[in-house]
C-alpha cells in the first residue's frame, strides 16, 4: 500500500508547480491598476497550493523508500519539503497583510522550487537532461578481430544497460534498490534479490523481465521508455546463455557469425533521446 500511494507523486508534484506559476502571474498582473482585483484570487490559489504541496511531499517520501540515498534524491526530498513549508508560511504572511515580507518569501520560494524541480528532473531523466545537446564524436567501428579481443561485458553489455537501464537503476535513482551501472552492483541485486544467476542466467530475473511482452507490467524497460532493438535483445540473450560473465574477453565466449553481426548492430545503435552513454 505504501508503494502504491507513493506512485501518485508524479501526479501531485506538478500541481504545486502549476499553482505557484499561476500565483506569480496573478501577482504581477495585480500590480497594474486595471488588474488589482486579481489580488483576491491569489489567496485562493495559495490556499490550493498548500494541500497539493503536502500531498506531493508525502507521496514523494513514500516513493523514495527502499531507494539508495543519492545526494540528488536527498536534496530533492528536503527541498520539496521546504516548498510545502514555504507555501504554509506564505499563506500566514499573506493573511497578516505583510506584503513586503510576502513578496520576498514568494521570490525565495521560486528559487527553492526551481532547484527542487531540477533535482527531480535529474532523478527521472538523468543528470544531463538539462545540458546543452551536443553531437557525439563519431566512433570508428571495430573490426571483428578487434572486437573479439575486447572485454565482453564492458564493451558490449554495459553500454546496453547504460542506454536503457541506468536512468532508473543507477547512482541518482535506483528503483527497487537495484543498480546496473557497474557489474559489481548488478551482481549484488536489489530488493527482489539477485537479478542475475550465472548458473541459470536466462531464467534469472533479468532474463525473464526483458523477455516479457512489452505490455506486461513487469517488462523491462517499462512501457513508454525506449526499448532494446532486436540486435540488442539477441546479444543480451546470448550473453545470458553464456553464463553472464563479467570478466572474459568476447573471443573467449566464442560468438557465432550471426551474433557478431548483432553485436556490431548493437554497438551502432544510437542512445535513446535524452540519454548520454556513460
Amino acid at each position: 500500500m505504501i508503494e502504491f500511494i507513493g506512485k501518485f507523486h508524479p501526479l501531485f508534484v506538478h500541481l504545486p508547480i502549476g499553482f505557484f506559476t499561476l500565483l506569480g502571474v496573478f501577482e504581477l498582473l495585480a500590480l497594474r491598476p486595471n488588474w488589482k482585483q486579481l489580488a483576491s484570487a491569489t489567496r485562493v490559489i495559495l490556499l490550493l497550493t498548500i494541500p497539493a504541496s503536502l500531498a506531493s511531499v508525502v507521496c514523494g517520501w513514500l516513493l523514495a523508500r527502499g531507494q539508495d540515498e543519492s545526494s540528488t534524491l536527498f536534496w530533492h526530498r528536503w527541498l520539496g519539503t521546504g516548498v510545502a513549508a514555504a507555501a504554509i508560511l506564505l499563506w500566514i504572511v499573506r493573511q497578516r497583510g505583510w506584503l513586503r515580507a510576502y513578496r520576498r518569501c514568494l521570490f525565495g520560494t521560486y528559487i527553492l522550487l526551481t532547484v527542487a524541480s531540477h533535482n527531480g528532473g535529474s532523478i527521472t531523466h538523468g543528470e544531463n537532461f538539462l545540458s546543452w545537446p551536443r553531437n557525439p564524436a563519431p566512433v570508428k567501428p571495430l573490426s571483428n578481430a578487434e572486437l573479439l579481443a575486447q572485454p565482453a561485458y564492458k564493451t558490449v553489455i554495459q553500454p546496453i544497460f547504460d542506454k536503457y537501464c541506468v536512468s532508473c537503476h543507477g547512482t541518482t535513482k535506483s528503483k527497487g534498490a537495484l543498480r546496473m551501472d557497474t557489474a559489481e552492483q548488478l551482481l549484488k541485486g536489489g530488493d527482489s534479490g539477485s537479478c542475475l544467476d550465472p548458473a541459470n542466467a536466462e531464467e534469472s530475473l533479468l532474463g525473464k523481465r526483458v523477455a516479457l511482452p512489452n505490455d506486461d507490467d513487469d517488462h523491462m524497460p517499462p512501457d513508454g521508455k525506449p526499448q532494446l532493438s532486436e540486435s540488442q535483445l539477441a546479444v543480451l540473450r546470448w550473453w545470458l546463455n553464456a553464463g553472464a560473465p563479467t570478466d572474459k574477453a568476447l573471443g573467449e565466449l566464442k560468438p557465432t557469425a550471426e551474433i557478431l553481426v548483432s553485436i556490431q548492430n548493437s554497438l551502432a545503435t544510437p542512445a535513446p533521446k535524452g540519454v548520454e552513454v556513460q
